[in-house]
């Protein structure tokens, strides 16, 4: 190989086999491109973000976005190794940002280094999911009643729960636009508003699967887009007539609900203390809750006799000892009262 076979064409240097050298390839070059402004959209009610025309309710922090989108902004040589950035953000205003690039990096085996200027804009615009709360929009509407009775404090805030857990479910999913718009409660129950049909069938579906009951649809048109019919669907949760916490009477005993089983109740017998299922058919009737109980405590016992002293009165009471359970003097039972008999609640 002779002299002029190695060296560079462009500046006489040394170059392997003559071809162009390195530094004079970089002079050449236009390595790095930076844009000198980036727009981050985010919807000032719920947070949510917007990238690529899509909404997102990924957490993000202010300073992080900041980095990890100027980053993505920049664009290097193919041949770039060992690429090197730093950032320094500075806070123009509410909603600007700029931003000092440096970058550094090897291109050809050549240490190179560059910077820019980026500015972040920072556009608040309502999201597609507040947009439709805004506007009132829902497609369904999820009642939630008893049979022959309201439903219980427990049952409403139970029904709130699965709603909950569900919506967080359906929206770490990705389903956006399952959001629930509205809770209202009165006299005769809970009605959840919904903004998705799939939300409302899966709450109706949580909450029967827990507590009981039946579910029947009632859907309404309520007019149509692009040749499309659009219904709003009312799902009607139908709890059962009893539920945990009710005293019943069973052939003459009484009874506590402990769960709901489809359409059968079962339940715990409050003097032998034996579980067993009952339909409805089976129960004469309700005769009060377990909440309607009052603590009462032990005196003495005289054999099957208990002596009990009203804490409202401080009147001392006999009564039958149950089968099951220890009631040593000085110690508090629940009783209940069916009418003038009282009932002492394991």
């Amino acid at each position: 190989m002779s002299i002029q076979d190695s060296i560079c064409p462009l500046c006489g240097k040394p170059s392997p086999r003559g071809e162009v050298c390195g530094p004079c390839r970089v002079a050449k070059i236009q390595w790095l491109e930076c844009p000198s402004r980036v727009q981050v959209v985010v919807c000032p009610t719920c947070g949510a973000r917007r990238e690529a025309g899509t909404w997102s309710d990924l957490p993000w922090e202010a300073a992080d976005l900041v980095g990890s989108l100027v980053r993505r902004s920049l664009v290097f040589h193919p041949e770039l190794r060992d690429v090197d950035v730093d950032l320094a953000v500075r806070e123009r205003s509410v909603n600007r940002s700029t931003v000092e690039c440096t970058i550094r990096g090897r291109l050809f085996s050549v240490p190179v280094e560059g910077s820019c200027t980026v500015e972040v804009e920072w556009k608040k615009e309502q999201c597609d999911r507040c947009s439709l709360i805004s506007g009132s929009y829902y497609e369904g509407i999820v009642q939630v009643r008893g049979t022959g009775r309201r439903p219980s404090p427990r049952e409403i805030e139970e029904s709130r729960r699965i709603a909950d857990a569900i919506l967080g479910s359906l929206n770490a999913a990705g389903e956006r636009l399952a959001f629930i718009s509205k809770w209202d409660e009165h006299r005769d129950g809970l009605d959840i508003t919904v903004g998705s049909q799939r939300l409302g069938r899966e709450i109706a579906s949580g909450i029967t699967q827990t507590l009981g009951g039946s579910v029947s649809t009632h859907p309404k048109l309520v007019g149509e887009k692009a040749g499309k019919q659009i219904f709003r669907v009312t799902y009607s949760v139908r709890l059962p007539r009893y539920s945990r916490g009710d005293i019943l009477v069973v052939r003459g005993k009484y009874v506590e609900v402990i769960g709901v089983e489809g359409r059968l109740f079962r339940c715990i017998d409050i003097e032998s203390g034996t579980t067993r299922l009952f339909r409805e058919g089976q129960i004469e009737r309700r005769a009060g809750r377990r909440e309607d109980s009052t603590l009462w405590q032990v005196i003495f016992r005289d054999r099957d006799l208990l002596g009990l002293m009203d804490p409202s009165t401080g009147i001392t009471r006999e009564v039958l000892v149950p089968a099951k359970g220890v009631f040593p003097p000085g110690s508090g039972v629940h009783v209940f009262f069916d009418g003038e008999r009282p009932v002492i609640l394991p």
